[in-house]
């Protein structure tokens, strides 16, 4: 591996070890050449991403998608549809995310992608009883059980737009 090829590696593990005093830039940083969201239109548009994946139920992107929601840990809750739809920060947090990037993504990690839509959307993910409530009908809706934890058994936590 080349001398850029360390120098993200200190760098990843600088962000993970520091998040919580990490500032993010705003434009379009990159982690392993791999960029992040840094503006709402980022953010939206993976949403569009996903909401197509849904409705088209083509597989294996209708699968993909559900799995998502399913394993997720924090998302952005989104109601400007009439009913409050659930986005994971893991596929959110990376700029023009597809299946096909974050599948081939192999540093993708939710303690990289928070920071960045905390910085977007000016809070950080909140555990929330009326979000929980809202995504587990949700994914009754979608036809998945809703897990009682979010994969590792971490509680659930949400931003929302």
């Amino acid at each position: 591996m080349g001398k850029s090829s360390k120098n993200d590696s200190r760098q990843t593990s600088h962000i993970i070890r520091g998040r919580h005093k990490m500032v993010i830039k705003r434009t379009h940083q990159k982690l392993n050449g791999i960029e992040l969201v840094d503006s709402k239109e980022d953010i939206k548009y993976n949403i569009k991403v996903i909401d197509k994946y849904l409705s088209d139920k083509v597989d294996p992107e209708y699968s993909f998608a559900l799995n998502l929601i399913k394993r997720g840990i924090c998302f952005v809750a989104d109601d400007s549809s009439g009913q409050t739809r659930f986005y994971p920060s893991r596929f959110l947090g990376y700029a023009s995310n597809s299946m096909d990037k974050h599948q081939n993504n192999d540093q993708k990690d939710g303690r990289v992608t928070n920071p960045a839509i905390t910085e977007i959307l000016g809070s950080k993910p909140e555990p929330n009883s009326e979000l929980e409530k809202a995504y587990t009908e949700y994914c009754e809706y979608l036809g998945i059980n809703a897990r009682a934890n979010g994969s590792y058994g971490v509680k659930r936590k949400f931003w929302k737009i």
